[in-house]
C-alpha cells in the first residue's frame, strides 16, 4: 500500500510558475469544505438556462475584460457550470479528437492549423486546459495572449487544487473530466502508473497510482460522480 503524506510539487514548466504563480508551494493543505464540492442541482438542458448558467455569464466577462475578469471568476463554480452545459451540447463535439488533430498538427509544425484548432475547442469548452496550453506555447501568438491563457491555466489548476487534499475518497479533488486529473497530475511532476475506479457511498472516484520526480510512488484521488457514464 503505497503511504499519502504531505509532498511538495514542483511545477512541470517554469509557463505553469508563471501562469499559477505559486512556485514552491504545495498542494493546498486547506481544501474548500466537502460540502462545496458536491454537485449543484442540474438546471433545465436548454438554451435558455445555458446562455443564463454561470459558465456563459463570465465566459463573456471573460472575453470582454481579459485578465480582470479571469482573477474575479469562481472556477470551480464555472467548471461545474460548464459541465451542466456539456452534458446538454450535441454527442457530435468530442474534444479528444480536436486534441489529436492540435498534437498532429504541432508534430508536423503546422502552427496556424494548431492555432486555429485550439480555438475552435475552446470557443465550445473554455475549461480545455491543454487547448489553453497549446495557445499560451505558440510562436504565433504575442505575450499579452500568452499571459492571459497561462493565467487561465493557473486559475484551472488551482481549483482543482483547492477542491480537496486528495489523499482519500473524503478529501478527492473535484474534476469534471479525465483530462483535468492528468492534466493536474503532469503540471505538478507527476507520471500516472494505473487508474482505479471506486465506488463509496454512490459517489464515484479515480484513484491513480503515480510516480514523482523522486521515483517514488504517490496516489491521488478524485471525484468524478458528476460526469461519470456521460462521456
Amino acid at each position: 500500500m503505497f503511504k499519502i503524506r504531505k509532498i511538495v510539487i514542483p511545477l512541470a514548466t517554469a509557463m505553469l510558475v508563471a501562469c499559477a504563480g505559486n512556485q514552491g508551494k504545495s498542494i493546498s493543505t486547506e481544501p474548500q469544505a466537502l460540502s462545496e464540492t458536491q454537485p449543484d442541482a442540474a438546471p433545465a438542458n436548454d438554451d435558455a438556462a445555458i446562455e443564463a448558467s454561470y459558465y456563459m455569464q463570465q465566459l463573456a466577462a471573460i472575453r470582454a475584460d481579459s485578465l480582470k475578469a479571469v482573477e474575479a471568476t469562481d472556477w470551480l463554480k464555472f467548471r461545474k457550470d460548464f459541465l451542466k452545459c456539456k452534458l446538454s451540447q450535441p454527442k457530435r463535439f468530442n474534444a479528444s479528437a480536436l486534441e489529436t488533430v492540435i498534437k498532429l498538427a504541432r508534430k508536423s509544425g503546422d502552427n496556424e492549423e494548431e492555432l486555429k484548432v485550439s480555438k475552435e475547442l475552446l470557443d465550445v469548452d473554455f475549461t480545455n486546459i491543454f487547448a489553453h496550453y497549446t495557445i499560451a506555447t505558440s510562436p504565433n501568438v504575442d505575450d499579452n495572449v500568452k499571459e492571459f491563457h497561462q493565467k487561465v491555466i493557473g486559475k484551472i489548476l488551482q481549483s482543482i487544487r483547492d477542491s480537496g487534499k486528495g489523499y482519500s475518497t473524503e478529501t478527492a479533488m473535484y474534476v469534471i473530466n479525465i483530462g483535468e486529473e492528468y492534466d493536474f497530475l503532469h503540471f505538478n511532476g507527476f507520471k500516472p502508473i494505473r487508474q482505479e475506479l471506486i465506488e463509496e457511498n454512490g459517489r464515484q472516484y479515480d484513484r491513480m497510482i503515480t510516480e514523482g520526480n523522486d521515483g517514488k510512488k504517490y496516489q491521488f484521488y478524485f471525484d468524478v460522480t458528476d460526469f461519470f457514464g456521460h462521456y
